[in-house]
């Protein structure tokens, strides 16, 4: 189990006050796989992935760099707080684009 929270306080390290999100999505190898949500437009999935593998994460708790998704806004509730369910969502979509 990778506990998305971490991955998260990293990459907003990275990407400071932009919105992200750390979800599972299946894997037919592994059962399930980190895939990451960020709403920063000027820096490309490719930097952040690199510079997260800069970090002191272990390796297996950072996402492959095809599973890093650049995306307009990260999905939220009325209240504020990640809408889990359409984060998964959403990143199954892109999965499969």
């Amino acid at each position: 189990m990778v506990p998305h929270v971490k991955v998260e306080e990293a990459i907003y390290a990275i990407i400071g006050d932009h919105a992200c999100a750390v979800t599972g999505v299946p894997d037919e190898q592994r059962g399930e796989r980190l895939a990451v949500l960020y709403a920063r437009p000027d820096m490309a999935s490719d930097e952040l992935w690199r510079r997260l593998s800069d970090t002191d994460l272990p390796k297996l708790w950072i996402p492959k760099r095809e599973d890093i998704h650049q995306v307009d806004a990260v999905p939220v509730l009325g209240t504020g707080k990640l809408d889990l369910k359409a984060v998964k969502a959403k990143a199954l979509e892109l999965e499969t684009a």
